[in-house]
């Protein structure tokens, strides 16, 4: 019996009332998460097939639950998205203001690291999704950056436009170092640069 004949009638059983079936979100999920490891290693001229390949399902699978290759990157771009919100709300939750703001920099500068295969591609290819991530993300960066100069830990003269000093200057030094463990520690030194400058500001 053929492998997505097989699927199929294992996505067939265990289903939930008003929903996906259980099994069919899982792969759903577990396809996301594949596509967002190939699409780090080889940006966006990875194929559905690759995807499929690192998911462990066939690609007349992966078909079922994407339209292609652009429907995977945009469900990922939303689910990337939500990811961050999450993340905002658990630091300003979690630890006091400056703290928060660095914690964040230093994740969106590491995400930088990991993404930069992709990152370029997905400019280029979906410049208006690219966009509404960027700003999504730099909306969180602001809402804990308030907070921490409303706590005396970061300067008032700091804005917006400093947090994306930070980014732009985070992915030209990525940019330039073709080593992952090199351009992550040089790009956790720009953090701490600005985050000296920024609690020094008069």
């Amino acid at each position: 019996m053929r492998r997505e004949v097989v699927e199929d009638a294992r996505f067939r059983s265990d289903s939930e009332p008003g929903g996906l079936r259980r099994d069919a979100r899982r792969n759903r999920l577990g396809v996301l998460r594949a596509a967002r490891e190939v699409f780090r290693e080889r940006g966006l001229e990875a194929t559905v097939r690759n995807v499929a390949h690192r998911a462990g399902v066939s690609t007349a699978t992966v078909h079922r639950r994407f339209s292609g290759r652009d429907a995977i990157v945009a469900d990922l771009a939303e689910q990337v998205a939500g990811e961050w919100d999450e993340r905002w709300e658990a630091l300003a939750r979690g630890f006091p203001a400056e703290v928060a703001l660095e914690r964040a920099l230093r994740l969106v500068a590491s995400e930088t690291v990991a993404t930069r295969a992709c990152s370029p591609d997905h400019r280029e290819l979906f410049p208006e999704r690219a966009r509404e991530l960027e700003e999504r993300v730099h909306r969180g960066l602001c809402r804990l950056l308030a907070d921490a100069r409303e706590t005396g830990g970061i300067s008032a003269a700091v804005g917006a436009e400093d947090l994306r000093l930070v980014m732009i200057s985070v992915a030209a030094v990525v940019a330039v170092e073709s080593d992952e463990e090199r351009a992550e520690r040089a790009a956790q030194r720009v953090v701490t640069h600005f985050l000296r400058s920024f609690r020094g500001t008069g």
